[in-house]
């Protein structure tokens, strides 16, 4: 393979590294089991308004599912309490936009899966296996790295970030609500502040990993005299 098609697809693969693991990270973040895990912390604030734990799990499950699954809007717009409506329409709103996105990301995530599987074979195939390590080692650093100056920003930062967060992906002001409304009362600052570290340890922990394999599959490929190219 010309060397100038090799180093392209190398640097591809070093790009689609970071995004695969951290949109896979958030991913792993809308379940169930995610909610439980958060819900269930000892220092996770109580809704001050009235929502039982069970309530409270009840109607963010039914939220989570709602983006994951691409629902119709009457999935939220219909759910009530007693005669109440749960969300207001500005809430069903914002969380039609919020469905949009996630859509995206999984989109995103789902292209880069096959980009990345496609390109590690190309070079698997021509022999280039010492440039797909490099790309893997490479891919898990940066990701490593992005991803700690993005977690270090929002724990000393933590407002400036998440404003910046959602002007980017939302109009302005369509993503500000009353405490007193259930998305607040959902998911109040600090499950967003919590989801973001545990995106960021996992993120962090999937690129080092990457990194480490890399660096180990390189390690012969340089000591052996046959994959030597002259």
């Amino acid at each position: 393979m010309p060397n100038v098609i090799t180093k392209i697809i190398n640097f591809l693969l070093v790009l689609l590294i970071p995004i695969l693991i951290t949109l896979g990270s958030a991913r792993l973040l809308a379940t169930d089991t995610y909610l439980a895990f958060e819900y269930g912390k000892t220092n996770f604030p109580p809704d001050v308004y009235g929502f039982t734990s069970q309530q409270r799990f009840e109607l963010a499950s039914v939220n989570v599912h709602y983006v994951r699954a691409h629902l119709p809007d009457d999935a939220l717009a219909t759910q009530k309490l007693d005669i109440t409506p749960v969300y207001t329409p500005h809430e069903v709103s914002h969380m039609a936009d919020v469905q949009s996105v996630f859509q995206v990301i999984l989109r995103v995530w789902q292209v880069a899966f096959v980009l990345l599987l496609l390109f590690g074979f190309i070079l698997w195939e021509t022999g280039e296996h010492k440039q797909l390590a490099a790309a893997i080692q490479s891919g898990g650093l940066l990701t490593s790295a992005m991803i700690l100056t993005i977690a270090l920003l929002a724990i000393f930062a933590w407002q400036f970030w998440f404003n910046i967060f959602h002007l980017f992906l939302f109009q302005p002001g369509s993503w500000l609500f009353s405490y007193s409304d259930t998305l607040i009362r959902l998911f109040p600052l600090k499950f967003w502040f919590d989801a973001t570290l545990t995106i960021s340890v996992i993120s962090i922990i999937g690129g080092l990993s990457l990194a480490m394999i890399g660096r180990q599959w390189r390690g012969p490929m340089q000591k052996s005299p046959q994959m030597i190219k002259l």
